[in-house]
């Protein structure tokens, strides 16, 4: 790992620690940030200004924490001259790095017990208990997840606090522990004030009385990402502390979540705007000139450039070749270029692991994707989080666990047996996901059960498992199918299957089993590559249990534990070693957003269904996060920008030794370059697919043909 810092990153590594004040750095794309944050880190530590727990590193994304947790260690041991590798390990491990969000939820869970972040198949569980006639008059006529969700937040914002439904709605999600990311950060700010008295031991709220009052420094990377809600729980945890912020305005690209200026006008006025220091990193080890100079005409006024002397800012040298740019009118003809383009640079020296293809949307993707895989190019799916996590089959088999332990667990307080007690109606959100997803249970059932069991002062569980079907109510249909999901999870609940469990197989097969007896209609594949994909992601879930079972303490069970750290610990698979595919024999496929903080050698920028026609300053942002994540070259591909004009020349890349023998030494590899032998493979390879000849759309729609059949 490079030790050897530039001018500029030693200024900020060597800024002392002083409390009550804000350092800012502005680091562009490539100029070192992450380097010269661990060093930052390492002084602030080793020269004693601050212990190591007194440090908290935060990020939005998992993706830049991930980052910082694996080059910590790296940077203690490269710069050792002193400890152990035990001191060393000690050291590093007591350095807190969170999510914000990640942060949040533990103090929240510290204070409040275990808690839920509600997603895609909690609200259309919670939709269930709406009627027909709470969607007349609403913006949307048909009912959808995302209409309900902004019409629940504008409720919580006091926009509707009249609405029944939505009061409703709120208290059992405030009775279930189920809460919105911002609803977390509210509740953690809350938690973190000073005037705050917990009524729990000082013990039992160790992270929280530390954050607020052995903590010193506060670091948070990505400043752009950073939208005003957050703002909060960030002013109370900062206050006081030294609170240093890196990121670059120019790769702001969350607008959609709120201005991002706000925010930071919020922290850089934290104290009173005093001992505010702003420092720049401007050098690129990144990107080369030529793609640095284009990149910088996209960005209007090139805002929080500092000028400097050319003499200041590190710099590569020029490849001779600036962005490729490419124009067609024809979605499938920018396919077709791709591919030819893919195909001349393997054949010159770039491996398929150099390249990646990054568009605006995952459904872009997903055909960029089935068109490689046409000519048999390998491609590899980056994505932000993990696909089994997004897919709704293993989401009901994970509201499923939860539903049947919290089941559990109200059942024995019924009993009134010594366990960990679950509050009054804590299963009825679980309870009411699982329930709505069973084939044959309306919204109407749902409504009248939650109503019932609500007259009689009952949780849904206990209505459904102790009170005759004979008594529910006539509105309720299908009360055969509930009944059979009662005795299950009761059955569930006797024998304390799921609760003794401790094989990560078994546990899966269990749950899967559940879902099969139930009959659930969202876990049943309606093809075989819906099959195909299922056991992949059931493949995934099972690892991260066996992950769970590894780290898992000894007074937890194994599915309570899957339950309380799973999102987590995947993401610690998904970005680690073991779960990253960069490098690989594939193309790597990509959006821009979820590219973000990453480079490639090779870059292409694909416009295709979605080009850039119209530029706000956020969409020049997402342009500019695109076009820098290139290292030596970059295709823009129906981009269009006005300030970006068209080669007035252009040449084959396959034939320019000259470039080619400098993209090598620039990734340090050994290669023998003959535009020669790279001319006649690539010769081959068009003789074969017909690529850049007329033949070659009818060899695309042939090969999509055969993809189809294959697909069914």
């Amino acid at each position: 790992m490079n030790t050897i810092l530039t001018a500029s990153q030693t200024k900020v590594v060597e800024f002392p620690y002083a409390p009550n004040g804000t350092l800012k750095v502005v680091a562009g794309p490539g100029s070192g940030k992450t380097l010269t944050l661990l060093h930052k880190v390492h002084r602030l530590i080793t020269s004693g200004q601050v212990k190591a727990d007194e440090i908290v590193i935060l990020s939005l994304t998992n993706k830049a924490v991930d980052s910082v947790i694996a080059r910590l260690y790296g940077i203690f041991e490269d710069l050792n001259e002193e400890h152990s590798e035990d001191d060393l390990k000690d050291i590093v491990s007591r350095i807190g790095v969170h999510t914000i969000h990640g942060l949040a939820n533990r103090v929240v869970s510290e204070n409040e017990g275990l808690i839920s972040v509600i997603e895609e198949n909690g609200w259309r569980g919670l939709m269930k208990l709406v009627s027909d006639d709470f969607w007349k008059n609403k913006r949307s006529k048909a009912p959808n997840t995302r209409e309900f969700k902004k019409l629940f937040e504008e409720y919580t914002h006091g926009g509707d606090n009249k609405s029944e439904v939505m009061s409703k709605v709120a208290n059992i999600m405030r009775n279930c522990g189920v809460v919105t990311n911002d609803e977390l950060i509210v509740r953690a700010a809350q938690y973190l004030q000073k005037d705050y008295q917990s009524a729990l031991a000082p013990e039992d709220t160790r992270l929280t009385n530390d954050l607020k009052k052995k903590c010193k420094i506060v670091l948070i990377d990505e400043f752009q990402d950073l939208y005003p809600s957050l703002l909060p729980f960030l002013r109370e945890l900062s206050e006081g502390k030294q609170l240093i912020l890196f990121g670059d305005s120019n790769q702001s690209i969350y607008g959609f979540l709120g201005k991002n200026k706000e925010v930071m006008k919020g922290l850089e006025e934290l104290q009173n705007g005093n001992n505010l220091k702003v420092m720049h990193l401007q050098d690129n080890f990144r990107c080369t000139p030529e793609i640095t100079l284009a990149a910088g005409k996209v960005i209007r006024g090139n805002r929080e450039i500092k000028n400097k002397s050319e003499e200041e800012i590190n710099l590569k040298q020029p490849s001779g070749i600036e962005p490729i740019i490419n124009e067609v009118s024809d979605p499938i003809d920018e396919l077709e270029f791709l591919t030819d383009q893919i195909c001349q640079l393997v054949c010159s020296s770039a491996r398929l692991g150099d390249i990646a293809v990054l568009v605006r949307t995952n459904a872009q993707m997903e055909i960029i994707a089935d068109h490689l895989k046409a000519y048999g190019i390998k491609s590899y799916k980056l994505t932000a989080q993990p696909d089994w996590l997004t897919d709704v089959r293993i989401q009901f088999l994970i509201d499923l666990l939860r539903a049947a332990t919290l089941s559990y667990r109200e059942e024995l307080k019924l009993r009134n047996e010594s366990t960990p007690q679950v509050e009054p109606w804590k299963t009825d959100f679980s309870i009411i996901v699982t329930l709505s997803a069973l084939r044959g249970v309306g919204n109407q059932s749902i409504q009248t059960l939650y109503n019932d069991c609500r007259r009689l002062g009952l949780s849904l569980w206990n209505y459904i498992s102790t009170v005759s079907k004979s008594s529910w109510p006539s509105a309720v249909t299908n009360k055969k199918r509930i009944e059979i999901y009662a005795k299950e999870m009761k059955d569930l609940a006797e024998d304390r299957r799921l609760i003794t469990m401790e094989d990560p197989m078994s546990l899966l097969k269990e749950i899967c089993n559940l879902a099969h007896r139930l009959g659930a209609q969202v876990v049943q594949p309606r093809s075989n590559n819906e099959a195909d994909q299922f056991k992949e992601h059931l493949e995934e879930m099972l690892k991260v249990m066996k992950l769970c079972s590894q780290n898992k303490p000894d007074n937890i069970s194994l599915g309570e534990w899957f339950l309380q750290t799973y999102f987590e610990q995947s993401m610690v698979r998904h970005h680690g070693p073991s779960g990253t595919k960069l490098g690989s024999n594939a193309v790597i496929l990509s959006t821009i957003h979820s590219s973000k903080g990453l480079e490639f050698p090779i870059v292409f920028l694909m416009g295709g269904f979605n080009p850039f026609y119209s530029f706000n300053q956020i969409e020049e942002n997402v342009l500019y996060v695109g076009m820098t994540r290139a290292r030596n070259l970059l295709y823009l591909n129906n981009i269009r920008h006005p300030r970006i004009s068209s080669n007035s020349t252009k040449r084959d890349i396959i034939g320019d030794e000259k470039f080619w023998k400098y993209y090598n030494a620039d990734l340090n590899r050994r290669a023998d370059v003959c535009s020669t032998l790279a001319w006649r493979n690539y010769g081959s390879m068009q003789r074969r697919y017909g690529l850049s000849l007329p033949c070659r759309r009818s060899y695309t729609t042939l090969c999509r043909k055969m993809l189809i059949k294959l697909l069914k």
